[in-house]
């Protein structure tokens, strides 16, 4: 930043010097009518469009609005030129003379960002530098009338034809007129589809802008058109007005936003802290920053992003949207974000005077919006849950009628069978007991495979350690556990990590063509925090399969959350938050 603010300094620096070279011309000049007058005013002109470019270059380094006001600046002392007595001199000062009033154009056009955002405006810009350097250059080399005998001579003169150079010069006038008319036109829609914020900021700037295009409208159709020097006079004094109060226009524009942001701040604070008053903290915060279009979401640290007032989860906008974001923080804690206006980034330094005047109420809402949030997604899990319920529970009926009932119904067979055999044919009657008993152990061993999936014994009996041991015995791949705690957790946090390590290790030998995994859980901050990882092929999708969302209602029952990391060849990490009261 100091380097910046010393090449600022020295390019106001070099604008001085190029007013006194133009002061000198001026002064020297042996064709110049109106010496006090244009050795006075012509060097204002020059440096407050300089020294209003080097403010906003500095207050805004990224923004291209101030180098172009600068050029206007140092193109209006190159046009001085034209004072000169030496004929190279005067016909360069008199062929760059017009560059001004283009890049006036260009600036306009591309205020305030200072780059030409629409392909209307880059062919507009694009037409004039055409008309002023290349339609207009046949007019020097015809050796066209530039104003009077007293001039110097034309030093681009190649042949001696001012009536056909005339031509060329009414061209020139009239392509001009069809130009700023075009800048008419895309001024005033760009102020009709402003926001209430950027037409604030941009009408000095705008109007101003207006007044010059239209007053050089005039001048140049006049000028095309033949019509009288003193009619044509009274328009270029106009534009030229208009120019010259351009820079002074900025910054009124400046102080204009920032002045009456401040005080709609001031009646922000009135109004919050008004017992009777009726209005919502978005529309009070919309009226004090004067955009309608103002939003608020809320920080739900539980689940790691914003949600809407309403409870829907909200992401911030990214910087192509034409939006800004305020996050708001509370004693160093974040409770929401305020999305306004890029607009208004000028002076995001109000934006967090609002925010921070308004951040006790936006705390209020937070945990209102807290609380819808989790109704909603209680309702949405408890919605699925019972239609998993119904589902788990066709599926251990069929489980039960197609393997330990079937197992079941064959052993009363071959028992029934076997007692007839016992007296008439021993050898018989043992072996159909030997094939009953074997059938007995598959209908037990059916049967605990059914009960694990429902609630393991193990599980209850010797905790989530053992539990997850036998899981991880039990997995096709080689799975490391660390960390488990070393007593024991409550009964439904134990269930709920349980079956996050099973469903996840389940994927693993499913999906992930992994060679190892590795199972941590600990206590973090109040939560039990359960993480499976894979060296896998990645690609997981939460929302693609009944396991994984199921997993996600059973946590948001108990107010937990889920979170998958599974980048294509990156492997996958699994890690559920767990509410638990005894991890402190």
């Amino acid at each position: 930043m100091p380097g910046l603010r010393r090449a600022l300094l020295a390019l106001f620096v070099v604008g001085v010097v190029f007013a006194g070279f133009d002061v000198a011309l001026v002064l020297t000049s042996h064709h110049d009518d109106q010496k006090v007058f244009d050795a006075i005013i012509g060097p204002l002109i020059g440096l407050s469009f300089i020294g209003t470019g080097v403010f906003a270059w500095w207050r805004r380094p990224l923004n291209r609005f101030g180098l172009l006001m600068c050029a206007v600046g140092y193109a209006w002392f190159l046009g001085a030129l034209s004072f000169a007595n030496d004929a190279t001199v005067h016909t360069i000062g008199s062929y760059l003379g017009p560059l001004y009033i283009v890049l006036v154009v260009q600036m306009v056009l591309a205020f305030p960002s200072g780059k030409l955002e629409t392909r209307s405006a880059r062919a507009i810009v694009l037409a004039a530098y055409l008309d002023a350097f290349v339609v207009t250059l046949p007019f020097f080399l015809l050796d066209g009338d530039m104003g009077g005998d007293d001039l110097p001579g034309n030093a681009l003169a190649i042949v001696h034809e001012p009536a056909l150079a005339e031509v060329f010069n009414v061209a020139t006038s009239l392509i001009a007129a069809g130009i700023l008319g075009a800048t008419v036109v895309v001024l005033a829609r760009k102020r009709r589809v402003a926001s209430p914020p950027q037409r604030q900021a941009q009408a000095p700037m705008l109007w101003t802008g207006l007044v010059a295009m239209v007053g050089l409208t005039l001048a140049f159709l006049g000028q095309g058109a033949g019509l009288s020097d003193a009619a044509v006079g009274v328009v270029s004094l106009v534009a030229f007005a208009a120019f010259v109060v351009m820079p002074y226009a900025f910054l009124a524009g400046l102080v204009r936003t920032r002045y009456s942001r401040a005080g709609a701040v001031g009646g922000l604070i009135e109004r919050l802290n008004a017992p009777d008053t009726r209005v919502t903290l978005r529309e009070a915060l919309a009226d004090a920053l004067g955009d309608p279009t103002l939003q608020l979401v809320y920080w739900r640290p539980s689940a790691g992003h914003y949600v809407s007032y309403d409870g829907h989860r909200a992401d911030l906008p990214d910087g192509a949207s034409g939006r800004a974001v305020a996050e708001v923080e509370r004693d160093g804690k974040r409770v929401g974000a305020i999305l306004y206006d890029a607009a208004l980034r000028d002076d995001p330094s109000l934006v967090r005077a609002a925010a921070g005047a308004a951040a006790l109420q936006l705390e209020n809402e937070r945990l209102e919006a807290e609380l819808r949030a989790r109704v909603e997604e209680l309702q949405t899990s408890r919605a699925r849950l019972v239609d998993i319920s119904m589902f788990e529970r066709r599926r251990l009926e069929r489980d039960l009628h197609d393997g330990a009932q079937q197992r079941l119904v064959a052993l009363s067979l071959q028992l029934g069978l076997a007692r007839r055999k016992v007296d008439d044919d021993p050898v018989v009657g043992a072996r159909l007991l030997d094939e009953a008993r074997g059938e007995l152990g598959l209908a037990l061993e059916e049967l605990r495979e059914l009960a694990r999936g429902i609630h393991p014994a193990v599980l209850t009996d010797r905790g989530l350690p053992a539990a997850v041991e036998a899981l991880a015995a039990r997995a096709p791949v080689p799975v490391d556990v660390e960390g488990m705690p070393s007593d024991r957790l409550p009964a439904a946090v134990e269930a709920a990590a349980y079956f996050v390590v099973a469903e996840s290790l389940t994927n693993v030998a499913k999906y992930a063509h992994a060679e190892h995994a590795i199972v941590r859980v600990g206590r973090e901050d109040g939560y039990a925090v359960v993480e499976v990882s894979d060296d896998g092929v990645g690609g997981a999708d939460p929302t693609a399969g009944s396991g994984l969302r199921g997993l996600a209602d059973r946590l948001a029952a108990l107010d937990g959350r889920l979170e998958v990391q599974s980048p294509p060849g990156g492997g996958t990490v699994v890690r559920a938050n767990i509410p638990c009261s005894t991890c402190a």
